[in-house]
Formats: structure tokens, C-alpha cells, sequence
């Protein structure tokens, strides 16, 4: 996984065929109450939806985490577009790699918190009982993890045919 030292990313250096993964960490400017979560996530899951981009996105504590999958040139006006919003400071870049398939197929923005997490994923309810995981390989573990406990739980109860 490669960690560019800021948010500017050569999109043109992906194969425009090949899939991309884009993950980031940022503060929140301004303090996100549950409606404006909401707000966000339901324009971010429509926008995403029509885009054909999938994600998770993690929030807790003023702190945003985000994985974002799609071909490079319908993330790079969502990239651009988080890069100028305001409620997103210190904006750090995890990753941008090429992508096999997608980790979070159905799921054009899915949101998990700490609470959510731990309710999920009771495994990693340890992790979390200090509060939001501050280092940014811990929120990209935690997203990883709660994606690949939905597949797994998916794939336990679907029926063998």
C-alpha cells in the first residue's frame, strides 16, 4: 500500500480499466451531529450509487475514515470534491491501489461508528472500548474488518446449493 504525502493523487497514472481503492483519514471542522451524518450519508450513498463507487465510511469522535472503490475517473471528482468540502480538515491519504475486485460490492456507502462496530463485529469490541481509534491504520483495519465480517456473515447464511 503506497501513502502519498497529501491529497494530491496522479489519477492518470491508473489503468482507466482497472479498479482502484482510495482510502483516507480527516478531521471533522466542525462538530457532525446525527442528522447532518445522515444527510451526508444518504447524498454520498445516492451519489455513489449512480457512480458505481462503493465504500464504507467510518466517523466517530471528529474523526472521519474512508475507503472508496471505483474506477479512477468517477473517484477523482469524489476525491475532489471532499478535498474542497469544509467539514473536512487535515485530510490524510492511507492509499490509493489498484483494486482485483471490490471488498464492499453492495455497498454504495455503508457507515459504521465505533458503537456499530463493536455491536457487529464483537471481536473488536476490545479495540474500541477506549473510545475511536486515533492511529489511521486502526480505523483502515476496522473498516477492513466490519467489511470482511458482512461477507463472511453473508456467506454463512446463504444456503448450499
Amino acid at each position: 500500500m503506497s501513502f502519498p504525502e497529501d491529497y494530491q493523487i496522479n489519477f492518470s497514472s491508473f489503468d482507466s480499466e482497472h479498479l482502484i481503492e482510495l482510502s483516507y483519514i480527516s478531521q471533522s471542522s466542525t462538530d457532525v451531529g446525527i442528522l447532518a451524518l445522515m444527510k451526508l450519508l444518504e447524498s454520498s450513498a445516492h451519489r455513489n450509487k449512480r457512480s458505481a463507487i462503493s465504500g464504507v465510511l467510518f466517523y466517530d469522535k471528529g474523526v472521519y475514515g474512508q475507503i472508496l472503490e471505483g474506477f479512477p475517473e468517477v473517484i477523482k471528482p469524489v476525491w475532489n470534491s471532499i478535498n474542497a468540502d469544509p467539514r473536512h480538515k487535515d485530510i490524510r491519504v492511507l492509499g490509493v491501489d489498484k483494486l482485483i475486485k471490490r471488498r464492499f460490492t453492495n455497498w454504495s456507502m455503508k457507515f459504521y461508528g465505533s458503537e456499530e462496530i463493536s455491536k457487529f463485529v464483537p471481536e473488536l469490541r476490545m479495540s474500541l472500548k477506549d473510545g475511536a481509534p486515533t492511529l489511521p491504520g486502526e480505523i483502515l483495519a476496522l473498516m477492513r474488518s466490519v467489511a470482511d465480517h458482512e461477507i463472511h456473515k453473508d456467506s454463512m447464511s446463504s444456503p448450499n446449493i
